[in-house]
């Protein structure tokens, strides 16, 4: 039996995220079934199907929602079980003179998504330079993927970049809930979803949270708790690393900035608050070091040269992180769910955590994991958590490391030398090795290792965000001599909880309480009450208590 799981991305950033993690898994795939040696089931996030000619598809159990006008040339049903129609050969019962043919806009494919259109050439689009960073507008214009006809929802109410009638306030998202149509809708695609579920364990929330996105989803959480209260929800809020309005060149553009921002703020604020009621477990993701009131300076990776500005960039290295941590409940013939994970990380009403991912992990071509782990210096993980600098003391945490074999353990007895010498070298296993180094490095801390020897799959359309010391299959060489396409890495990601969290939690409050709620009609107008937003920061600073020292393990 599987132990199936239904992703729901809201917003557009999130669905960024979504399309990079739903292509690193696709393009991991290995269909020849004698050489399939992954350790992924993969049957946990997708669902076979068939389309109306019989063909076998294997889709991502997927809803996903964003705004008119954000699908580039993506068709909102797409074109995996029907093939948009060539209007030029479609005829009507009508006289020739009784009808005006007008044409409507079309959205131009870039060449990575007409190749992926042609036969002839799909084999090689994980091969060629497409230069998508100048190519990407929307999510789709890089999804490698096809998804199913029931999983892309349109929100036909706003537009994206609209600035006219932004989608930018939590209770918008909240009344779009409420309208009979949007929600009737929604809830009978997950109900469809669920119901062919042999062994449903719950669900992966990817959201948008600083526009009314935030409110939709918390929506959406409250219906799913209330319907399918046993089922375990892991929700990510996701934060751009960027906003094009904090570039601002006159002071009337700094002041609009300025009051950008505290709407984010507030929806933050308003969505962590609903999301700590509603979820099994929360954790907030961006590449920003600082989340609000602006993201702040990016989050700095040794071996990563990547534009913090591009939605591209920033939301792979997000999707990796995704890829890895939600691992150890998608191996095959791993009795670990999604409750067991929350019930690890979340004692004594801490609902939040913070992620954390070494990208690519530094292993060198000619070394071994014992080498490595014995010169290192520093954190072994980097938080892209906002406003959250993860501690080595007094934490619960789940740590996997991917793509490290065997045979790259440490080495042989009779060339070991000094490391025969190390503690580390009667460890028989990544495993072993690794959890005795988290039990050397940190103080009072209960980490959980997972292993998985599958590399994370970093072929085209993932961004070549890597530097030149990086390998074709992600090792570190400082002699390389020419600059191969990286296409595969291996990877270390973390979830952690720990003091660090409250302070995340604080810092939030303390942005929230400075606002003025009176000064933003669009959320009193929305729905909201002053005291439902005095509750609100009320409830932050109770959670921000949950991780004080007295609480802790």
């Amino acid at each position: 039996m599987g132990s199936e799981v239904l992703t729901i991305q809201f917003g557009h950033y999130s669905n960024f995220v979504g399309a990079h993690w739903w292509n690193v898994q696709e393009l991991s795939f290995q269909y020849n079934n004698v050489l399939n040696s992954s350790s992924i089931s993969h049957d946990v996030l997708y669902r076979e199907g068939h389309t109306q000619k019989g063909q076998v598809t294997f889709t991502p159990r997927l809803l996903l929602v964003d705004l008119q006008g954000s699908l580039g040339s993506l068709p909102e049903q797409g074109d995996l079980y029907d093939p948009k129609p060539d209007i030029s050969k479609e005829s009507a019962n009508w006289y020739d003179n009784l009808v005006e043919v007008q044409a409507g806009p079309s959205e131009h494919k870039n060449k990575f998504q007409q190749d992926l259109d042609d036969v002839t050439k799909l084999q090689d689009v994980t091969k060629k330079n497409y230069e998508l960073e100048g190519t990407t507008k929307v999510w789709s214009d890089f999804l490698y993927g096809r998804f199913h006809p029931r999983t892309v929802e349109i929100v036909k109410e706003y537009q994206h970049c609209n600035e006219n009638t932004p989608f930018d306030a939590f209770p918008l998202g909240q009344s779009l809930w409420k309208s009979h149509q949007f929600s009737e809708d929604f809830t009978d695609k997950i109900r469809n979803y669920v119901e062919e579920c042999d062994n449903f364990q719950g669900f992966h929330f990817l959201t948008d949270c600083t526009n009314a996105f935030a409110g939709l989803s918390s929506s959406c959480l409250e219906y799913i708790r209330d319907e399918y209260d046993r089922k375990s929800v892991l929700i990510l809020p996701v934060i751009p690393s960027y906003f094009p309005d904090n570039d601002f060149s006159s002071e009337e553009e700094k002041n609009q900035s300025l009051i950008n921002d505290s709407v984010r703020v507030l929806n933050m604020a308003l969505g962590f608050n609903e999301f700590s009621a509603y979820s099994s477990l929360t954790v907030p993701l961006s590449i920003g070091s600082k989340g609000w009131r602006q993201p702040g300076p990016p989050r700095i990776f040794k071996n990563l040269d990547y534009n913090h500005k591009s939605a591209y960039h920033s939301s792979a290295i997000l999707a990796a992180a995704l890829d890895t941590v939600t691992l150890k409940h998608r191996l095959k013939n791993s009795p670990f769910t999604l409750k067991d994970l929350s019930a690890d990380l979340t004692q004594s009403g801490r609902k939040f955590v913070a992620a954390s991912v070494q990208m690519p992990f530094p292993i060198h071509e000619k070394s071994d994991l014992l080498d490595c782990l014995d010169k290192w210096q520093g954190s072994l993980y980097q938080s892209i958590t906002p406003n959250c600098e993860i501690g080595t003391s007094r934490l619960m945490q789940h740590i996997t490391l991917r793509g490290i074999k065997e045979d790259k353990l440490k080495k042989a007895q009779n060339i070991a030398g000094k490391q025969r010498e190390l503690p580390a070298y009667r460890c028989s296993s990544v495993n072993e090795m690794l959890a005795l180094y988290l039990s050397y490095s940190t103080d009072a801390t209960a980490s959980n290792v997972t292993v998985a020897d599958d590399p994370l799959t970093v072929k085209n359309p993932f961004p070549q965000i890597f530097k030149n010391n990086v390998g074709f299959h992600g090792y570190i060489n400082e002699n390389m001599s020419d600059n191969q396409r990286v296409e595969s890495i291996p990877l270390l990601a973390g979830l952690h909880s720990g003091s660090e969290i409250g302070e995340m939690l604080e810092t939030l409050h303390t942005a929230a309480r400075k606002i003025k709620i009176a000064r933003f009609h669009q959320f009193l107008s929305g729905g909201l009450e002053k005291d439902d937003y005095e509750d609100c920061l009320d409830n932050l600073f109770t959670l921000r208590e949950n991780y004080e020292d007295s609480y802790l393990v």
